[in-house]
This record gives C-alpha cells, sequence and structure tokens, in this order.
C-alpha cells in the first residue's frame, strides 16, 4: 500500500516539474538586441535581453521597452522600442512632440522628432501599439512614427533589464 502511495507521489511530483518547466519555457526567452535604438536603457549590442513574453495590453503599460520584429527591405532583426500608446488612443506629433489624447506625452526630456516633424492625429487600431525608440538620432526611423502602429503579432515581448 505504502509503495504505490510512494509510487503515485513521485508521478505527481514529476507532472509537476514537468509543468513548470513547461510555463517557464513558453513565457521566458533570450534574445539579442544588436542595434544603439534603445540606447542607453538598453545598450548597442547587449550580449542577450530577458524578454517576458507579454503582448496583451492588459500586462504592459505606457512607457515599457519592448522587442518587435519588422521586416523590412533591408533589415530584418529584432529593435526594440518603448510603448507610448495602446488601442482606441488618439495621437498626433506637433512640432516635434508627442501628445497622446491631447496630452503632452513623457519621452524622458528629449523631443521625438525635429520641429518640423508633424503628423495628423491618428486613433491606435486594435490590437496595435504605437511604439517609439529612444535613441532618435539614429538612421532612418523604424518606429510607429514611420510605419505607423505596430501590430499585437509584431511583439516579441517585454524587455527585462
Amino acid at each position: 500500500m505504502t509503495e504505490a502511495l510512494v509510487r503515485y507521489v513521485k508521478i505527481a511530483i514529476g507532472f509537476a516539474v514537468a509543468w513548470i518547466l513547461l510555463y517557464v519555457w513558453t513565457s521566458c526567452g533570450y534574445q539579442r538586441i544588436a542595434g544603439a535604438e534603445m540606447a542607453p536603457a538598453v545598450p548597442p549590442n547587449e550580449s542577450h535581453v530577458i524578454l517576458i513574453k507579454e503582448r496583451t495590453p492588459d500586462l504592459l503599460v505606457q512607457g515599457d521597452v519592448v522587442a518587435f520584429e519588422y521586416q523590412f527591405p533591408q533589415l530584418k532583426a529584432p529593435f526594440a522600442g518603448r510603448v507610448m500608446a495602446f488601442p482606441g488612443q488618439r495621437v498626433k506629433m506637433s512640432k516635434g512632440e508627442l501628445f497622446i489624447n491631447e496630452r503632452k506625452a513623457d519621452t524622458g526630456g528629449t523631443p521625438l522628432g525635429k520641429p518640423e516633424d508633424d503628423f495628423e492625429e491618428i486613433i491606435v487600431p486594435r490590437d496595435c501599439y504605437f511604439i517609439v525608440m529612444d535613441n532618435r538620432t539614429i538612421g532612418p526611423k523604424l518606429d510607429s512614427r514611420a510605419i505607423g502602429p505596430l501590430g499585437i503579432g509584431a511583439v516579441i515581448g517585454k524587455v527585462k533589464k
């Protein structure tokens, strides 16, 4: 009787360990962010950053740094950016300053663009985010200011520092 009980306890512990390992494997990961688009928050050529695979708006807050993939003609690499607006929010740029729902967005004291950069107000569509990069002087604009809101499917996960 006790041998059978011990065997069932061992099987139960084995299943519990397997479920825990499966959960960790599917909810966390490592990704290399090679560019300097988020310097100094994510240093260039950071060996690996931890990604928590959170994509839904209820798990992300404004200002979270996320990794995303987007295919550009010559580039296919993961990029990092800061979530600025969520589905249903109104976003516009006036004189290089970003406004979300008619309030000036907190961009860390750095304007998002040149004083002549403007775009009309848009409403972030369902299942999309408005993502900007911290290092705004680097190369072509590869964030939502140039390509528009990014779909949830493009977001790989939240970057943990």
